[in-house]
């Protein structure tokens, strides 16, 4: 064989030894491997249908908004902000009817044997009677729901003998709030940026999107996080399950394809959620309380020569705003070490 052909041949081999980087098909901040950097990439590798293995978590719950007094808010009762508590003379005599009344939090410091009420005390500074309708604390109860499974109601004793009532919803509450402010965790995982009203530019990459829900629900079969509003407001729930379907498969790429480009791929999937629901004593699971929600999605994927997705494109109007991940604390500590005992991993 010529020399100057066994050289070209090698230079070639080099050139195409080795896959191109995914990350380098999409913006920086709708990278997959934000997620994880072992995720399977292959389109016809990754299944067209999946859902989570543990369907008993995933439960239906508030998401507190600020303007009802967050998880002060008096559910099982006439909700008004900023009832006076109980002190310890008052809470011994209450009965347990008396006792159900109190918000999450009033009842969070009662077990804790925390008289001048220091979490209710915080969850006002946090509070806003002016805020608008959407804001909460969805960004905890939607970690929560994904990582524990439904609480079911619970009597506990605290250190002066008082038997301090907690329906599920109060401790959906407690636990939701632990999520959204106390619990720092070392580590985020999360693909796209929040649409806000300086800038909402679209950046949650359609080929992304799919290689994360492949991957997480019909991979690993345990589910991420969804912001499902494309908006200035944020509406993040569990994604549970989803379907995909092929529409067009084998077109070439497009005049805006993500370079490397060889093949275009147009699929409908629609994904299921668990949605919000009103408070209640007991749970919701199996009952008509707890809410499942879905959307139908469409989009082209893009896959370069060895088979990998390396962009896409949306097509319909609805779609996510960001995807994002958070991993259950290995316990409780501090103030809420006692959280563990309400919950029922």
């Amino acid at each position: 064989m010529p020399l100057l052909l066994i050289l070209v041949l090698q230079i070639i081999s080099h050139t195409f030894a080795s896959p191109l980087g995914i990350q380098e098909e999409w913006s920086r901040i709708s990278d997959p491997l934000i997620m994880d950097h072992n995720y399977e990439t292959r389109f016809y590798a990754l299944p067209l249908n999946g859902e989570v293995a543990h369907l008993q978590k995933f439960w239906s719950g508030d998401y507190w908004p600020l303007n009802k007094g967050n998880i002060n808010y008096r559910w099982n009762a006439s909700p008004t902000f900023n009832m006076p508590s109980p002190n310890l003379i008052q809470a011994q005599s209450m009965s347990q009817q008396e006792l159900a009344q109190l918000s999450p939090a009033e009842k969070f410091d009662l077990l804790n044997g925390r008289y001048s009420y220091p979490l209710k005390q915080e969850v006002i500074g946090i509070s806003n009677p002016n805020a608008q309708y959407w804001e909460g604390i969805c960004h905890g109860w939607a970690p929560a729901a994904m990582n524990h499974n439904e609480p079911t109601p619970k009597i506990l004793k605290n250190r002066d003998g008082i038997m301090v009532p907690f329906g599920s919803s109060d401790i959906k509450g407690i636990l939701s709030y632990y999520y959204a402010y106390p619990y720092h965790v070392p580590d985020t995982h999360q693909v796209g940026r929040r649409c806000n009203e300086n800038d909402c530019i679209p950046d949650l990459n359609a080929g992304a999107f799919h290689i994360v829900l492949t991957n997480k629900v019909g991979l690993e079969k345990i589910g991420f996080i969804a912001d499902m509003a494309a908006n200035k407001e944020v509406w993040n729930h569990p994604i549970m399950s989803y379907n995909s379907r092929i529409l067009n498969d084998g077109h070439g790429p497009a005049s805006n394809s993500a370079p490397g480009t060889t093949r275009t791929v147009l699929i409908n999937t629609t994904i299921n959620y668990t949605n919000e629901s009103d408070n209640n004593w007991n749970t919701v699971q199996g009952t008509r309380l707890q809410h499942i929600a879905t959307m139908k999605l469409s989009y082209l994927v893009e896959i370069n020569m060895y088979g990998q997705i390396i962009g896409g494109e949306w097509r319909s109007v609805k779609k996510p705003d960001f995807l994002w991940t958070m991993e259950r604390p290995a316990r409780f500590i501090g103030t809420f070490s006692k959280l563990s005992g309400l919950l029922n991993d």
